[in-house]
């Protein structure tokens, strides 16, 4: 990458998106057991990072940023068993005309037990690529090398020039019902988007308190986690599976109609008006088997459900199913990158749309897959579990930023058969005991939802 390259459109959003409270950072943390180094973990991430260049890069500019030539190295924190409250937080928000995005942050919950969190500014890539990096920061630490990249003609920083999609399909991403008969484009769509207010959560009183569905989160030393995380079982997560395939849909499905349920609820126990919610979903545009530098490939796509579509779960989830087969069809996320290309050239645009106080939607919902296959690491593995320089990598989770108006986050992460579910809540808007209480209550609907669709032939 050459010194003082300009942003791309989605990097620019990305980066002036963020403000105080609302850092537009994302996490990616794996679970580890086992007498890990904080010195050879250092080193294992200046390693990777040499053949990344924006993990090392900072910006400049203001009215127009640009990444300067990569000079800084990602950050490392290691937080000791026994020395919480000590040293700076490893969570404050990254500086990047002074530091790079990335930031690596080791947690030792107990002797032989880590958590090993990547902290990254979105403008530096997505999440698809953060698990990437982690796959050769762990390569590193074992003493192997990282996966080669694997060029593509379909390059994805270039997106000014990307071509309309052509709408297609059965389904919708609007408010009305799915129409075998109707089939809308890709333009109608951005019409109805453009003139939709989504429901905005509301600020308690919350709704009734369920018992836990599974474990709780662990602690972890130091300040606090900005995010919660909650397993599901390979037995839970394995049912998840078959039932979802039996509807003709995804795990992403079951959960993305179990936060639009659980928005709703919250919403009419705080005494609002139904009003439809607005989900973001990541869509990765990377083309498939292919890999290169940490970087953004993706861009979004929105989900919207009325309260009365939101009843009936078995109906939403088959809808959100269809939704999202049209979205890949027609390649209507990739509108979103054409429309902010048009907008980014006009010098401040982009800054003023950020700024507006309007909502983009009620909650934003990432599904990363299969994190073990996703960091290609070179490793020894026992099972599902990778085993990097003696050590046993148990769980990896994640969960994308939120932003004004947007006050749920929620990740979603598969490994060694599990589900892990992480949310990150807006604290400020909706007070402090909203984030517990809205992880247990979607974790509760995942749970209902996909007991609500029908069973697997022969699943007994």
């Amino acid at each position: 990458m050459p010194a003082h390259d300009t942003l791309t459109p989605l990097e620019h959003l990305l980066l002036v998106d963020r403000r105080p409270g609302y850092p537009m950072a994302f996490y990616i943390h794996c679970d580890v057991e086992g007498a890990l180094s904080p010195e050879r973990l250092a080193a294992a991430l200046r390693s990777a990072a040499a053949r990344h260049a924006l993990p090392r890069s900072r910006v400049g500019g203001w009215w127009r940023p640009r990444w300067l030539k990569p000079d800084r190295d990602p950050e490392f924190v290691a937080i000791a068993h026994g020395s919480a409250g000590t040293g700076p937080d490893p969570w404050s928000p990254a500086t990047m005309h002074r530091s790079s995005g990335m930031r690596l942050i080791a947690l030792e919950g107990r002797p032989d037990s880590w958590r090993v969190v990547l902290q990254v500014q979105h403008a530096v890539c997505d999440g698809l690529a953060a698990i990437e990096f982690l796959g050769d920061v762990w390569a590193h630490y074992h003493g192997s090398q990282p996966a080669p990249f694997r060029s593509s003609e379909h390059r994805l920083r270039d997106r000014a020039d990307v071509e309309t999609p052509v709408g297609a399909g059965a389904a919708r991403t609007g408010t009305e019902s799915i129409s075998a008969e109707a089939p809308r484009s890709v333009a109608a769509e951005a019409g109805r988007f453009a003139t939709f207010l989504p429901a905005v959560l509301a600020r308690g009183p919350a709704v009734g308190h369920h018992a836990p569905a599974g474990p709780g989160p662990t602690a972890w030393p130091g300040p606090p986690a900005p995010y919660i995380t909650l397993s599901f079982d390979a037995a839970q997560t394995a049912a998840f599976k078959r039932r979802a395939a039996a509807a003709g849909a995804s795990l992403n499905d079951i959960v993305v109609g179990a936060v639009m349920r659980v928005a709703h609820a919250w919403n009419h126990a705080a005494g609002l008006a139904p009003r439809s919610v607005r989900i973001t979903m990541p869509v990765s545009l990377k083309p498939a088997g292919t890999r290169g530098p940490a970087r953004n490939d993706m861009s979004y796509a929105f989900l919207d459900r009325s309260a009365d579509e939101c009843r009936h779960p078995a109906p939403l989830v088959r809808s959100l199913a269809a939704a999202s087969r049209w979205i890949q069809e027609t390649r209507a996320a990739e509108l979103f990158l054409t429309s902010l290309s048009s907008i980014d050239r006009v010098p401040g645009l982009v800054r003023l749309l950020t700024r507006l106080p309007l909502p983009l939607a009620t909650a934003v919902v990432s599904y990363v897959g299969n994190a073990g296959p996703r960091m290609r690491a070179n490793l020894p593995r026992d099972g599902g579990c990778d085993l990097p320089g003696g050590l046993r990598i148990t769980a990896v989770a994640g969960v994308p930023p939120v932003r004004p108006g947007t006050r749920l986050a929620v990740g979603l992460v598969l490994y060694d058969g599990r589900l892990q579910l992480s949310t990150l809540c807006d604290t400020r808007a909706l007070g402090p005991a909203a984030a517990p209480l809205l992880a247990e209550l979607i974790r509760a609907e995942v749970l209902a939802v996909a007991d609500a669709l029908p069973a697997a032939p022969n699943a007994g």
